[in-house]
């Protein structure tokens, strides 16, 4: 990818708003860590760790008060670990 024309960044965030550019952002960090997941050496061992944080997040007084954000966390944290889907290369 070439490098971004941050002139270009700037006035795009501004027609976006400061919640698509944030939605954006965090689809492009979600894509990175599925692909370093998926490329991952030993993938079991990854999961291991990831299980430990989430449940360490679960517990936390951030989160255990609130069904709301366990639930978005926990639907996050499953959405990591699918496969990628395949491209339809027919379409």
């Amino acid at each position: 990818m070439p490098p971004s024309d941050q002139q270009a960044v700037f006035e795009a965030a501004g027609r976006l708003g400061s919640m698509e550019v944030l939605t954006t952002q965090i689809s492009a960090v979600v894509s990175m860590l599925r692909a370093l997941y998926a490329a991952h050496p030993e993938p079991a061992k990854v999961r291991f760790h990831f299980d430990r944080l989430i449940g360490q997040l679960l517990t936390s007084p951030y989160l255990s008060h609130d069904p709301d954000h366990a639930l978005i966390l926990q639907d996050t944290a499953a959405t990591l670990l699918r496969p990628p889907i395949e491209s339809d290369p027919v379409r």
